[in-house]
């Protein structure tokens, strides 16, 4: 077997990608496409593909491009430093195909652009990932200089508006077993559990899970402003996700606010961190549009 044909299999065998369903269609040295046929699991009500799983097709694709060029060595380790998704149309029951290129590589930093298109050609998303893959054996001081920052307190009320506990209870949340824990005046808090069919392959929570978990919060911190009412048009217009680290054996909790709101569009910030552990592991950005009725 090839190098690059069992770096396709060992990423199609992730226990996150392989629930989800990804195929890697095409590998090549610097290039890769990444196949996720549709299922009714990974859509929200109505057919149309979920936010977080689009966001998950951009990482997978980005990492795996990221790999291309690397001899995967067990004394390596990787992780995505940045991920930026833009939201350009709406995949409504059929596959999306992900195609990944790298644009530069650095000493350790590789800079990867994904384009999200069904079978048709049109454009569903476009997105960045910046992946960081280190090489502990040539750094033997790496691991002594780290530095955690420990996440900030929940809200000490937590109350729901109406039909927060609903949000989650159908199509790609239900399955990745979110809760919502606060959901008022512009805030949100939900966690996610630690659970096998949400891991890498490295036993950590995927970092496309991660982003379906800012997507879904910054989400639900827009609605508790208006009222959830899903008879209104809504969408995510665009995130943004930085990784801090990894969350290993514990649940997750987003915690989101939005920061400001400008008629049908709202800007929300959100924090992850690990439940046990205290440590923040994303923060990201959320843009979110929702078109009430004058």
């Amino acid at each position: 077997m090839s190098p690059l044909r069992w770096l396709a299999e060992r990423f199609e065998g992730a226990p996150y990608t392989a629930d989800l369903g990804f195929r890697i269609d095409t590998i090549e040295p610097d290039r890769v496409q990444v196949r996720l046929p549709f299922k009714d699991a990974i859509a929200n009500p109505g057919g149309a593909l979920h936010g977080g799983v689009t966001a998950s097709s951009i990482d997978v694709a980005g990492v795996l491009a990221a790999w291309t060029g690397i001899d995967p060595r067990p004394d390596l380790r990787g992780g995505t430093l940045d991920l930026g998704v833009n939201y350009l149309a709406a995949a409504i029951e059929e596959d999306i195909v992900a195609t990944a290129e790298v644009l530069r590589r650095g000493k350790e930093i590789v800079y990867t652009a994904v384009t999200v298109r069904n079978d048709g050609g049109k454009r569903i998303a476009a997105g960045m990932v910046t992946y960081r893959i280190v090489d502990d054996a040539a750094l033997p001081y790496a691991r002594s200089r780290q530095r955690y920052t420990p996440a900030e307190s929940l809200p000490a009320d937590p109350s729901l508006i109406r039909g927060a506990a609903a949000f989650v209870s159908f199509g790609f949340i239900a399955r990745l077993g979110m809760e919502v824990v606060h959901a008022a005046d512009g805030r949100a808090v939900l966690s996610m559990p630690a659970r096998p069919d949400t891991f890498d392959i490295d036993g950590t929570v995927h970092e496309g899970a991660l982003a379906a978990l800012i997507d879904t919060t910054g989400a639900l911190a827009s609605w508790s402003i208006v009222g959830l009412n899903l008879t209104y048009k809504a969408s995510t217009v665009g995130i943004h996700v930085s990784y801090h680290g990894p969350a290993r054996d514990e649940t997750v909790v987003a915690a989101a606010q939005t920061v400001r709101r400008d008629n049908e569009i709202f800007l929300n910030q959100v924090t992850v961190s690990g439940q046990t552990s205290g440590h923040v592991v994303a923060t990201g950005s959320v843009t979110y549009r929702i078109v009430v009725p004058d």
